[in-house]
């Protein structure tokens, strides 16, 4: 995902220059564009040669082949569902913005907003979004900022799916409570009366069980690490909604099967 590394974004704004330009390319022209050397450019071509993402017949000249073209889509795709959720949920119209205060702040000062947990905070010094202070607030206090410049750094995570077997196939009775725990980390959500069974024989509550999908999707968008414990019928409706999202995912079936 070209989201995920540095690399990934790189490699992803070569492919399009060299679908942009093909079939002559100039590497100079592209390593000055992103601003890297021509050889890291050169690097990276061979690699997506390799990959089958462009195809090579010489002396410069190169092509985007079909499974390029889709990368670039994919990409495209993932590119735009970021804008959508920075634009409507993080920048929107909003010209006044509510944060936790992580210390005593000033009226009138200079604070940076931040993530941290999913939570939205105001503080002194740092990396995050300039903007000042409305009102004095003690730590822990809600406070306006206005004047917002700038993003506000966001980190996506992750979502581990962890497929329990419906009851059909023995439901929770089929689960190993003491491997369940281990797989669990961050925020957990259970979707099916299954998952929750499961759960429960291994002792652990879940944070939420209302929503499940919709609110790991949201929390891995805030940057906050979840597994979500879900009943195997239910597992593609849940990726599908991981993928529709950008968030990325990985798959652990309590069957057997990962």
């Amino acid at each position: 995902m070209v989201l995920e590394k540095k690399s990934e974004m790189t490699r992803f704004q070569i492919l399009v220059e060299t679908a942009a330009s093909q079939p002559q390319i100039k590497q100079s022209e592209i390593a000055a564009s992103l601003g890297i050397t021509p050889q890291a450019v050169s690097e990276y071509i061979k690699e997506m040669i390799e990959d089958g993402l462009i195809s090579s017949s010489g002396r410069g000249r190169y092509k985007v082949t079909p499974l390029g073209v889709e990368a670039i889509i994919n990409g495209a795709r993932e590119l735009q569902e970021y804008s959508r959720y920075v634009l409507g949920s993080v920048v929107g119209q909003v010209s006044v913005w509510p944060a936790i205060a992580s210390t005593d702040i000033r009226k009138g000062s200079e604070v940076r907003l931040f993530m941290r947990g999913g939570v939205l905070y105001a503080g002194y010094g740092g990396e995050g979004a300039p903007g000042i202070a409305m009102s004095d607030a003690r730590k822990g206090e809600d406070v306006g900022v206005k004047d917002l410049k700038g993003l506000i750094p966001l980190e996506r995570e992750s979502v581990k799916v962890v497929k329990v077997p419906p009851i059909e196939s023995g439901g929770s009775r089929a689960v190993d409570g003491e491997r369940l725990r281990g797989q669990l980390e961050g925020m957990v959500g259970a979707a099916g009366i299954e998952a929750i069974a499961a759960l429960n024989k291994a002792g652990v509550k879940p944070d939420t069980i209302f929503g499940a999908v919709e609110s790991l999707v949201e929390a891995a968008l805030k940057g906050v690490r979840g597994t979500l414990v879900v009943t195997a019928d239910m597992a593609p409706q849940a990726i599908q909604k991981c993928e529709a999202a950008g968030v990325s995912y990985r798959v652990v079936d309590l069957a057997g099967r990962e």
